[in-house]
This record gives structure tokens, sequence and C-alpha cells, in this order.
């Protein structure tokens, strides 16, 4: 077993994503973005989407010295998003087992740390819910690090704690979850409710994949800790 086990949120732990009108926060965050002198450019390229207009802007800003009150600016556009993540998040329901495996990799004496691009906010009031205390830290987007598949967020989790790459492990549902992992050298577990999913993850490199976090436990021969 690991000493620290890293799991992506949305879509490897809730099901946060149906629960959010991400159209309607790109129609807040673009008009502020533009507000503010991010280019045209950067809407051609990213037509849709929010946290890769966001991620894309910051790349963007740590290109330019001329930006004023960028971490202002950044935390301002990541509140934005973190508005609809908690609109949807009360309604966000489990995937199957995920509550039970992190309590179960709790009790076995490991680490959990929540990396992701959702707010720490949405992840810590969805946790309030659903048992936080089977989480240690949560890494999110308002660390105003690089998203995933950026290294950044995976290698603070690390830090974090002081564990070597080789002790760690993390599990998550996207490419770009696998690609963060891989650039850390850290092992990967994906999680793939659908064949769609599953095709995604193998398709970038994935071996271990599981249907849900409860198939994932038993394959890792977890048992529910006594209550």
């Amino acid at each position: 077993m690991y000493k620290l086990w890293m799991f992506d949120f949305d879509n490897t732990i809730a099901r946060l994503e149906p629960e959010v009108d991400w159209a309607g926060g790109r129609k807040i965050l673009e008009p502020y973005l533009r507000s503010i002198g991010a280019p045209d450019e950067l809407f051609t390229r990213i037509p849709r989407g929010n946290l890769p207009l966001y991620d894309a802007y910051r790349t963007l800003t740590l290109h330019d010295s001329d930006q004023p009150n960028v971490t202002e600016v950044l935390q301002h556009a990541s509140a934005i998003i973190e508005k609809i993540e908690l609109a949807g998040v009360d309604r966000a329901q489990p995937l199957e087992g995920a509550t039970e495996i992190l309590a179960a990799l709790k009790a076995s004496g490991a680490a959990i740390a929540i990396v992701t691009s959702n707010s720490s906010k949405t992840v810590q009031r969805w946790f309030d819910r659903h048992g936080g205390a089977s989480v240690d830290a949560i890494v999110g987007r308002d660390t105003l690090l690089g998203l995933k598949p950026a290294p950044d967020m995976v290698i603070r989790a690390l830090e974090t704690y002081s564990v070597d790459r080789s002790e760690a492990a993390f599990v998550g549902d996207s490419d770009a979850d696998i690609r963060a992992a891989q650039s850390c050298g850290v092992r990967f577990y994906g999680i793939a409710p659908t064949d769609t999913v599953r095709d995604r993850l193998l398709a970038a490199g994935a071996t271990e994949i599981f249907a849900s976090p409860a198939a994932l436990a038993i394959h890792l021969n977890l048992s529910a800790p006594s209550s």
C-alpha cells in the first residue's frame, strides 16, 4: 500500500459535472476575462468550457510581466467558476464505493489528498455532507497552480506530505489525470464508469482501470473500517 493516495474529485469521487451549469458559467467568465483585456485569440482557441479557458488565461499571465494584479484577477476568475460549482454540488451523488474506499485507505494509515481542478471550497462542502473525515488535504484550483495535466498539483500534494513519488498513487477518470500522474512518475488507477471513459484512459496509457471506486477497493483487497 502507498503512503499517499491522491484522488481526482469530479467523476472519480462525486458526479459533479452533470449538476453544474457550465454553459451559464461561461457566459459570466468570458465577459469578465474580455473586460480585463484577455486577447480574442484565447476565446477563438477555446470556444467552450470554463476550466480550459481559466487555465489558458492563467498560463498567458505567467508570461506577461506587465499584467497587474495577476493574483487578484485569477482569484476572481476562479471564484466565478466556484459559484456555479457550489450551485450544483449539493446534488452531486458519490460514485459507488467512493466514500468507503477513502475511509478504508485512511484506516489503513494512508494519507488522502483530493487533487482537483474544482475549487477546494466546493470539494470541502461536498465532503462535509459525505464524510470529510476521510480526507487530509484538498489541492484545488484556488491554489492558482496549473490545472491537470500539468503536474503542479500532484507535486504540491507530494511535497505537503514529504512523500516520494514511489510511495504515492493517483486515482482519476481522465486523460488529464493520467498525464499528470505519469509526468510525476506516480502510479495511476483509472475510474471508468462507461466504455467511452475506459477507451479514453486506455488510449492515454492506463493499464489498471476499474468501473467504480468499489471495484478498485475489491482489487486492493480493502475492507470497510469497523464502526
